[in-house]
């Protein structure tokens, strides 16, 4: 593979993604959430007892302050409550309001259509193919970023 290659391949993964969040936007608008939003909802309505927020840094792979400002919205929006751990005055853990709840098959299917969409004209066994080579892909690429 040359340079070239490995280049539109980044490009590419870059381009999906950007597309990928772009169809998360639109399908979120109707319920006044942005992707960001949209994402903690996703990983909170999985989760019956909640999450924290550092949880949430974690999983989303973005900062604690992200995180923060992005609950508080979600707060301001009705769609998550938080409340301060009580072994941790520090930490807060966030749980989905009813509103979240009602609005849960919504937000999953945001998430879904990104797949519907990206799934187009693949086959199952193609699928798992790309789906195990991103894995692959994956685990080398946070071998480099752990070891170091």
């Amino acid at each position: 593979m040359t340079r070239h290659d490995i280049g539109a391949v980044w490009m590419t993964m870059k381009a999906v993604l950007r597309s990928a969040r772009q169809i998360v936007n639109v399908e979120l608008a109707a319920l006044n959430l942005t992707g960001a939003e949209g994402d903690i909802l996703f990983h909170l309505l999985a989760e019956k007892s909640g999450l924290s927020q550092e949880n949430l840094a974690e999983r989303l792979d973005i900062g604690k302050a992200a995180v923060s400002r992005t609950v508080h919205a979600l707060e301001n929006k009705g769609y998550v409550h938080r409340e301060k751990l009580t072994d941790d005055a520090r930490t807060y853990r966030v749980t989905v309001s009813d509103t979240a709840k009602i609005a849960g098959s919504q937000i999953r299917k945001a998430y879904e259509t990104v797949y519907e969409v990206a799934l187009r004209g693949i086959s199952e066994p193609d699928f798992q193919h790309l789906a195990m080579l991103l894995n692959q892909v994956h685990t080398n690429v946070n071998a480099r970023v752990t070891k170091r």
